[in-house]
């Protein structure tokens, strides 16, 4: 099996996230390709959104950190704004009028804009007059729930954190099983680790679909393990 980069939407270690830690998918092909075309969006500004721990943090960080971009806090922007800015976590902190004047600077050319969030700009909540019209017509390229090779990545990547050596059926069984979402893959793998740690096993097979069962159990209480 290749190599393949690897993407998280953890707390990178070090503070800054790598190009190298990326796993690239299907999943997020779509925004990978938005992002590099970046000089193309139009009116300037990019939605790029989805569920918690798909990557769009990592993905983000990446294009700040390679087009010299400025992550800023809606609530408290600079009146005077050029080149790339990057808005993460909306709607947390909304400021629907700076919104509204970070839109307009886009559209001008000014700025080009990166604005990340869980859910699609058309649910944001907001009620200043336009703004709703513009959140509507804003574009937006949405990142799904991992792939195969990007969980399977995510699986080796935190498993390999924690020091721990796993064979190919360890990581083939957990994706027959688990939800499928990297916020999934790091409960899992934390189960796996304090329950090898508390018995002092190796994480095996057998240790695995233990925890897998408990898990399974506690969030089906009426329903018989696998």
């Amino acid at each position: 099996m290749q190599t393949r980069q690897l993407w998280l939407d953890l707390a990178p270690k070090g503070g800054a996230y790598r190009r190298d830690t990326f796993v690239e998918g299907r999943s997020n092909a779509l925004a990978r390709k938005a992002l590099k075309a970046w000089r193309e969006w139009p009116g300037g500004i990019l939605a790029l959104t989805g569920p918690m721990g798909c990557g769009k943090s990592h993905l983000a960080a990446l294009w700040a950190q390679e087009n010299g971009g400025h992550k800023l806090e809606l609530n408290n922007l600079p009146r005077n704004i050029q080149g790339c800015v990057l808005i993460e976590d909306l709607p947390e902190a909304m400021h629907e009028q700076n919104l509204f004047r970070l839109i307009n600077n886009a559209a001008q050319g000014a700025v080009h804009v990166l604005l990340t969030s869980a859910v699609k700009p058309r649910q944001w909540p907001v009620h200043m007059p336009d703004l709703p019209s513009r959140l509507v017509a804003m574009h937006n390229v949405v990142i799904e729930e991992p792939d195969d090779v990007v969980l399977s990545g995510v699986l080796k990547k935190l498993f390999a954190d924690r020091q721990i050596a796993v064979d190919h059926a360890v990581i083939d069984y957990l994706l027959t099983r688990m939800e499928r979402s990297t916020a999934a893959a790091l409960t899992t793998v934390e189960r796996i680790h304090a329950k090898g740690h508390d018995q002092r096993q190796n994480i095996r097979l057998p240790l695995v679909r233990a925890v897998m069962t408990q898990i399974e159990q506690e969030e089906h209480p009426n329903a018989q393990g696998k």
